[in-house]
């Protein structure tokens, strides 16, 4: 199962990988953001929006990341039975 999740990489198109890569580094950001309003809400807990807010975000980009991948992988299956 992982060896076919790799060769599935492996033969992916580089346009689709490309923006797979470009998805994951957006939501990368997304999680570092959100990272550096929980450390601040940490060190100044004023209210608790900020950390949900925090909380949310984080979310929001692991989400982001997985939808990336899932879609990369769906688009290039579609694209290769088209061809």
């Amino acid at each position: 199962m992982i060896h076919a999740f790799f060769n599935q990489f492996k033969h992916m198109d580089k346009k689709i990988f490309s923006i797979i890569k470009c998805g994951n580094i957006f939501s990368l950001i997304i999680c570092l953001f959100s990272i550096f309003i929980l450390i601040y809400y940490d060190f100044n807990p004023i209210s608790f929006d900020t950390y949900y807010i925090g909380i949310l975000l984080f979310k929001t980009g692991l989400m982001f990341a997985v939808e990336f991948i899932i879609c990369g992988f769906a688009i290039d299956i579609i694209k290769k039975q088209l061809e």
